[in-house]
């Protein structure tokens, strides 16, 4: 597991404007993307993938001062390279890890319904619909750990 590791401000920044518009609402449209890679290093819980000095997969999320005592999964994104190679799946099990060492009861994230492959592996890992109202076009998944 790469916690923390090969992770400064200029490798999440570029990271980050990378994938910004895979995203169907990109990250930019709601944050500077400076500020958001600040917040991220300094109060964030990181699960990284990386090849040398290159992030391929991401998993950022909060895992203390929770809200419900679940932690927050508010990241997940692999460049176009590392795509397919589960690094995802492996970086989302990696983050409920820590979650749980911290003594959450579990995880929470949001997707978007039409991204079948994210919302096929949430499922796959464990993440079940919460009963809490859908936010627009995107799923609220919740995480419990047993």
């Amino acid at each position: 597991m790469e916690y923390m590791n090969k992770c400064n401000y200029d490798n999440l920044l570029n990271f980050l404007s990378e994938v910004d518009s895979d995203f169907p609402v990109p990250i930019s449209q709601g944050v500077d993307l400076e500020d958001y890679t600040q917040k991220l290093l300094s109060k964030a819980t990181l699960c990284i993938e990386s090849d040398d000095d290159k992030i391929l997969s991401l998993v950022a999320g909060y895992t203390d001062n929770l809200v419900n005592n679940l932690a927050y999964i508010a990241i997940v994104a692999t460049v176009g390279d590392g795509r397919g190679k589960g690094y995802a799946k492996k970086l989302v099990k990696e983050f409920l890890e820590i979650a749980k060492a911290k003594n959450a009861d579990g995880a929470h994230l949001y997707a978007v319904k039409t991204n079948v492959p994210a919302v096929n592996m949430y499922r796959d890992i464990g993440f079940e619909l919460s009963d809490v109202q859908d936010i627009a076009e995107k799923y609220h998944f919740v995480y419990y750990f047993k």
